[in-house]
């Protein structure tokens, strides 16, 4: 049972994924089937993709329709891959298309095309670049296989508003420097308390505008780097675990322009952990007020002052605050 605690608030968050009723998945069919693992052709009607055979149960999508040669994507507007497996099943290939993010995950070569697109729960690793600074994406659904994101999956995608996990909660292993970095039109809670990577790496988490909550695993050990500095409005970031062991750059949290510092909430089952760390430093005059009230801007009524967090490289404070003691109404997650 994961030990990270949120108010009834925020479970209406994970309920509105539950009740959102996806649009019908698109119908693929095979133009031509490949012979001694060549490339063929998948189309909907309104994509056209290449696919290369390299086995009855290994596929790369988006190679060219040629053995050799950079991918091929052509097509427009929402490109929906949650039936490719099933939807292009015969005779000669019976497992179909397994889309598992395949050639590292990437769609470079529908950039520019996609306005949405959905993933089905087979795609699991999406190793590199998807659709770096894409200029049209504007929502991503993936299913509930994924498990890693690799580095610079969605860097620069500025018209990125939407970012979907079944049930709003991933449970990744990795999360790659600078994945959604410069995503500045982000709306979505990134809630990452069911994942397992121990790292934020370097400006994963950068310059997101629009988030106004970031929550982080018990695994997490090191945030590194500018991960999720330069945000221009305060935020609540969620620890489920201990205090991280090492922060090595005191830009990592640092706010940006005229948001004020963030608010840090220490888990429940962490938080004498949280009030014996040494950079945690106890609060003089009105600052637990203020605390208490950077906590009630967000929601968060009810929260315990603790201190505030220094890096240990020197630099910026943030607000510490604990989760209320049980009679508050809380759920687990």
């Amino acid at each position: 049972m994961n030990s990270c605690m949120v108010p009834v608030r925020s479970i209406c968050f994970s309920a509105a994924f539950a009740l959102l009723a996806l649009p019908a998945s698109a119908q693929w069919t095979v133009e031509s089937y490949p012979t001694g693992g060549h490339t063929h052709k998948i189309s909907d009607g309104n994509w056209t993709i290449g696919v290369y055979r390299n086995s009855n149960t290994s596929w790369t999508l988006g190679k060219a329709i040629g053995q050799n040669g950079s991918g091929y994507f052509a097509g427009e507007g929402v490109l929906d891959l949650r039936n490719v497996a099933e939807e292009t099943k015969c005779e000669a290939h019976p497992n179909g298309v397994l889309l598992t993010g395949s050639n590292n995950g990437s769609m470079e070569n529908a950039k520019d095309k996609m306005t949405e697109c959905y993933l089905p729960d087979s795609f699991e690793r999406m190793a590199g670049i998807f659709v770096k600074s894409d200029q049209t994406l504007t929502k991503i659904v993936f299913g509930a296989g994924i498990n890693y994101i690799g580095d610079g999956a969605f860097w620069g995608c500025s018209k990125l508003k939407t970012v979907e996990f079944p049930d709003g909660r991933p449970h990744l292993t990795y999360l790659g420097q600078q994945a959604f970095r410069g995503c500045s039109l982000l709306e979505s809670v990134l809630d990452f308390s069911l994942s397992t990577f121990t790292t934020v790496p370097n400006y994963a988490l950068v310059d997101l505008k629009k988030v106004t909550e970031i929550r982080l695993p018990e695994t997490l050990t090191t945030i590194s780097g500018e991960a999720m500095g330069y945000n221009e409005r305060s935020r609540v970031v969620w620890f489920c675990g201990p205090p991280p062991t090492s922060i090595n750059n005191s830009s990592a949290l640092k706010p940006n322009g005229n948001s004020t510092s963030w608010v840090l909430v220490a888990g429940r089952k962490h938080a004498v952990e949280w009030k014996a760390d040494e950079r945690v430093l106890p609060f003089e005059g009105t600052e637990k007020a203020t605390a208490k009230t950077a906590a009630e801007s967000f929601g968060l009524a009810g929260f315990k002052p603790i201190g505030k967090w220094k890096y240990q490289t020197g630099g910026y404070t943030h607000w510490v605050v604990e989760e209320p003691t049980p009679g508050f109404s809380m759920v687990l997650r």
